[in-house]
């Protein structure tokens, strides 16, 4: 049986391997939730979605106010 298992499993790196692993990509995944964190901080007003529709309507609103007075 022991030598079964060690044919199957014997082609898998070591363990340090896989902890290095795992501790690599919890770090990439902890450094992509801090880096949008301090994005969503540091965003500016005109960058949010809902001041963006804002906009565009006002825009629009000055733009037939401009095509009506011509």
């Amino acid at each position: 049986m022991n030598e079964f298992l060690d044919s199957i499993l014997g082609f898998l790196p070591q363990r340090a391997v896989f902890w290095t692993a795992l501790g690599s990509a919890l770090i990439v995944l902890l450094f992509q939730y801090v880096t949008k964190k301090l994005e969503e901080i540091v965003k500016l007003p005109y960058m949010e979605e809902e001041n963006q529709k804002k906009r565009k309507m006002m825009l629009g609103q000055s733009s037939k106010d401009q095509q009506s007075k011509s």
